[in-house]
Order: structure tokens, then sequence, then C-alpha cells
């Protein structure tokens, strides 16, 4: 079976600055791959590329799909979702309506995100831009995965947010996985071990290890490429 994402040989940067370099990557169908590195690495860079944000050089497939080169909204349109690291809200709208414009019109199911997080469907009369740190994260998750997607990327969702907080976006991660491959960017590696199956570590823009996340962390791969 071919897997929703295949990466090969991507490279993307910034102004003619090269940042990613030849990354090669693959999301099977119902994981969660990790991607980690230290700060600086091209984790970011290379959500932007795949969804379109950024020109890229390489090989993006979606569902066995060419997708390279193609404008963000029309990757989104073939099925892949993105969670950016910031949690910006449009002002005056609820939460309903900000689910509501996530689907664009399609069959997305609002009930099936909301039932990930039940303080969201407590709260869909109320204005988004109230919402704690932690709650607009959770939002941020429901607006992708309304549009039912058949890949989900996210960056680092469960930074600046409470322990409490943090097990109640790893449960439905999880939960999440059921439905839609992952690719998931996170610099916790308590959160990356529970979640993840397979994880790759950039470092300056390029892939230097790879394979079972239980195995680097194990091996204490992780811990060592992410030491500061």
């Amino acid at each position: 079976m071919t897997p929703p994402l295949v990466v090969h040989d991507l490279s993307a940067g910034y102004g003619g600055a090269t940042v990613l370099r030849g990354v090669s990557l693959e999301v099977p169908s119902g994981a969660v791959v990790c991607v980690m590195g230290r700060n600086g690495a091209g984790k970011t860079t290379l959500l932007r590329a795949l969804m379109g944000v950024l020109p890229a050089h390489g090989r993006v497939e979606l569902a066995g799909r060419d997708v390279t080169g193609w404008p963000g909204h029309r990757i989104r349109g073939a099925g892949m979702a993105w969670v950016p690291q910031d949690d910006a809200v449009f002002p005056g709208l609820t939460v309903r309506q900000h689910l509501a414009l996530a689907q664009g019109g399609g069959d997305g199911d609002i009930g099936a995100a909301t039932n990930l997080f039940p303080i969201l469907g407590e709260r869909l009369d109320q204005e988004a831009q109230t919402l704690s740190g932690g709650e607009r994260k959770m939002l941020g998750i429901a607006q992708a995965l309304v549009a039912q997607p058949e890949v989900l990327l996210m960056d680092e969702p469960t930074e600046g947010v409470a322990p409490l907080v943090v097990a109640q976006l790893v449960a439905a991660i999880a939960a999440a996985a059921a439905r839609t491959s992952v690719l998931l960017v996170e610099q916790n590696v308590d959160t990356a071990v529970a979640l993840g199956s397979n994880g790759y570590v950039l470092e300056n823009g390029t892939v230097v290890e790879q394979g079972p996340i239980a195995d680097l962390h194990r091996r204490g791969v992780l811990e060592q490429r992410l030491a500061l």
C-alpha cells in the first residue's frame, strides 16, 4: 500500500538561502511520525514546504499524487491539513464559526472534532479569542480535523501548555491517528515516544537520524541530538 505521504529529496528556504536540504521521509497509513531537532533545524520550514507555503524542490506525493508545487489551498483540498505552531484566531468569531470556516462549505464533521475536545463543544458560542492558550491549541487541531484530512501536519502542538492540557492533546492526537496519518513536529521526547511510531531527526536542514522512535529513544539518540 502506498503511504499517504511520501517526500523525496525536498529542499526549501527563504530569500535565496537554503534551509531544508534533501529531506526524504514517509508517513504510513494511520501512523504518527515525529520530526525532531533543535531550534533552527528546519522543522517548520519542512511543514511550510509540504503545504505549498514555501517554494520547494524535490517531490511530494500525497495519497499517490504528485502535489509538488501546488498552492496551499489546493493541497488542503487534496487531503492534507496543517496545524501551525501559532494559535491565531479571528477576533469576534466564535468557536462554532471557526469550525464552520474550516469546513469550507464541505461535509466535514464538527461533532467528531469536538468529541476529541469536549471543552470546545461546551464553548461553541464563545468568542475564540477569549479561550485559554491550551484551548486555542485544541481549536487549531479541531479546525484541521473537520476537513477529514488524509494527512495532518502538526507543528509543536504541546509547546507552552500546562501538563494537564498536554495529556489531553496527546490523547486527542492518538485518537485522531485512528482516522488520519500524522506528521508531528515535537520537541518533547516523552510526548514523541508516547505518540510516534517512526522518527526523523533534523540538523541544519538534513535528516541525520531516522528509524523506530522507541529504538532511537532506547539508544539515547533523541536526547543526544536534542541536547542544547
